[in-house]
């Protein structure tokens, strides 16, 4: 996981009216500005993950709870457990055992048992998540695995699942018409639609399948995550260098990136800047980061996770 969801490229070009190549001191060199800068993209990153209580990039999660209770309940025969990070994309595998037993023993659940509880509504009909704040946030488990026999609380339930949007950058040059990307993270980008964020050559690509460098198995799955390469559909239009986004991250969630990211430097007042305020007036450095960190919050709020 070795991208922001902004990358210093990125916080330049936005019309944020700061100058960023006086950042972090004027007469700063570009590799002091491309550090700082870099810095900030991934404490406005880290700003954006503490205010929706979960990360919205894809991540591979293993989440356990005891049930029949308020989380993991059953109805009619069919349990469904609430999860703690939304949207679903996949569901790697599940487990039960018996709350009272330690260490506990694992009976693994077949796929055919597990399902989300709404059906993930996709980007260009893929397996992305939509661009907006929407997705599964239930699994439900079926097979009686999971009941009333043992009483509140007799169950302990384990499982593995994929959430979020994926989001990486390449790890070497592409040239126009590739269909093969070296990139930093392959969670979640396997039959998704991304885009490639190159300024003028910004393109979008359909990715067909992805091979990580060192995947992990999660209760008998290999699952490909961090570093290694994907396969896409078709060829792109355009060459991309090493470090450009690669993402199907909603643009809000970017934009709300760039916002915390200029927050910070009005809050920092490591110089006075001259810019717009968000009111349409202007006005102070204090006021500024307070008006930016308001709206930024404001576009956020549909993502935010409360269980």
């Amino acid at each position: 996981m070795a991208t922001p969801y902004v990358t210093p490229e990125m916080l330049q070009n936005a019309p944020t009216g700061l100058p960023w190549d006086t950042i972090p001191l004027p007469q700063s060199t570009l590799m002091e500005q491309l550090a700082e800068q870099t810095n900030i993209a991934w404490r406005a990153t880290g700003e954006v993950d503490s205010f929706c209580n979960q990360p919205l990039r894809a991540t591979l999660d293993v989440e356990e709870d005891v049930g029949p209770e308020f989380r993991l309940t059953v109805k009619n025969g069919l349990a469904s457990m609430i999860m703690s990070r939304w949207p679903v994309v996949q569901i790697i595998g599940a487990q039960v055992s018996g709350a009272a037993t330690l260490p506990p023993q694992w009976t693994s659940i077949p796929a055919t048992m597990l399902r989300t509880r709404t059906a993930l509504i996709g980007t260009y009909g893929t397996s992305t998540p939509g661009l907006d704040a929407t997705g599964p946030a239930q699994i439900d488990v079926g097979g009686g695995y999971v009941n009333w026999y043992m009483g509140r609380q007799g169950y302990r339930l384990q499982i593995a699942y994929i959430n979020g949007w994926p989001h990486t950058s390449l790890t070497a040059n592409a040239t126009a018409g590739t269909t093969l990307f070296h990139v930093d993270d392959v969670t979640g980008l396997a039959g998704a639609t991304a885009f490639i964020y190159d300024g003028g050559e910004t393109e979008t690509v359909q990715v067909a399948s992805v091979t990580a460098t060192n995947p992990v198995t999660v209760m008998g799955v290999s699952v490909p995550v961090g570093p290694g390469t994907a396969t896409l559909a078709t060829g792109t239009a355009h060459s991309h260098n090493a470090g450009i986004v690669v993402s199907a991250l909603p643009q809000v969630v970017q934009w709300a990136t760039i916002l915390f990211a200029a927050a910070q430097v009005l809050t920092e007042g490591a110089m006075t800047y001259n810019i717009q305020s968000v009111r349409g007036t202007g006005g102070s450095a204090e006021r500024e980061q307070t008006g930016l960190r308001t709206l930024a919050h404001g576009m956020l709020k549909p993502f935010k996770r409360v269980i």
